[in-house]
């Protein structure tokens, strides 16, 4: 018999975040699921730490970094649960998290994917469960200073959705971040895998904009949580691949999902603007002194 709920995993040398991770679903009241590791060529002993510590896991490995999109993908093929529950390495999930979300999933037919709120490490929560990014979100993003200098102002109140920030009871969002998103299997015949195209950043966003263009719906279970441990927080130092690469996500989901094509004037403007913009975060962040990047989360790589 199949299980009713397979847990899936991406770490590149991120030992310490997985068992955090693993020590948390080990707590979690839920009959019937299986673990999913893909380990995309750790340097770091996590496949030996793996079998000696969480031997009921199953373990995919990878010799190299295929990225994330690609472990994904990987993951999605092996999983053999009726539903499947992405979660990012450096997250913890709450007891009765995965149970809650299959009770409404299994409630709401109409509905693809669901989402826990997600809080970080301080009790803040994180705005993920939000609308899909428009041109000015660049401008006006969870973690950009004008939206840290002007937090009311319009661009950023239509993307973030702070209205749904009190709210107790399950509500509809046109994105959910991939740090834990909870779906039918359905959902890949209907969306399709992941983008290999990503190396890492707005895979989720881009995964979000298929289901909608195929009329499905995602939502928010705020009555349950995982906590974030998130590496890319705003005032870290960042590596120059990380915001390279943040900046070329952005414009291929801009790209694919806004314009009509890669010779579209409009993707042009964006790429000026983008480059514009990375090279502007390239120099803020050579100030910054702070080295608790530390890379772990390049596990996304």
């Amino acid at each position: 018999m199949n299980p009713k709920l397979s847990i899936l995993i991406v770490t590149w040398n991120s030992w310490g975040d997985l068992k955090r991770c693993l020590d948390s679903i080990a707590k979690v009241d839920f009959d019937n699921l299986e673990i999913v590791v893909i380990d995309n060529g750790s340097g770091d002993d996590t496949v030996e730490h793996v079998r000696q510590q969480f031997p009921e896991v199953k373990l995919l490995e990878n010799s190299t970094n295929l990225g994330l999109p690609a472990a994904v993908n990987q993951g999605l093929r092996f999983a053999k649960g009726d539903y499947i529950m992405l979660l990012d390495v450096d997250t913890e999930v709450a007891t009765g998290t995965p149970a809650r979300l299959f009770q409404f999933m299994e409630q709401s037919p109409h509905v693809a994917m669901s989402a826990p709120r997600i809080y970080t490490p301080e009790g803040e929560i994180e705005q993920s469960a939000r609308n899909l990014p428009s041109v000015m979100s660049g401008l006006f993003g969870r973690q950009s200073l004008l939206r840290h200098w002007f937090p009311n102002n319009p661009f950023s109140r239509q993307y973030l959705m702070p209205e749904n920030l009190g709210k107790v009871e399950p509500f509809q969002v046109q994105q959910v971040s991939a740090a834990c998103m909870f779906m039918r299997r359905s959902v890949i015949d209907k969306a399709g895998f992941w983008d290999e195209g990503y190396r890492c950043y707005w895979i989720d966003s881009d995964w979000c904009a298929q289901l909608k263009s195929v009329g499905e719906s995602v939502y928010c279970v705020p009555d349950v949580h995982i906590v974030h441990h998130e590496n890319n927080r705003r005032g870290k130092k960042k590596s120059t691949w990380r915001i390279w690469h943040f900046h070329l996500g952005a414009l291929r989901l801009y790209r694919k999902h806004y314009t009509l094509g890669l010779f579209d004037p409009r993707t042009l403007f964006a790429a000026v603007l983008l480059i514009a913009r990375s090279g502007l975060m390239l120099t803020v962040n050579a100030f910054i002194t702070e080295n608790s990047d530390s890379n772990k989360a390049e596990h996304l790589t």
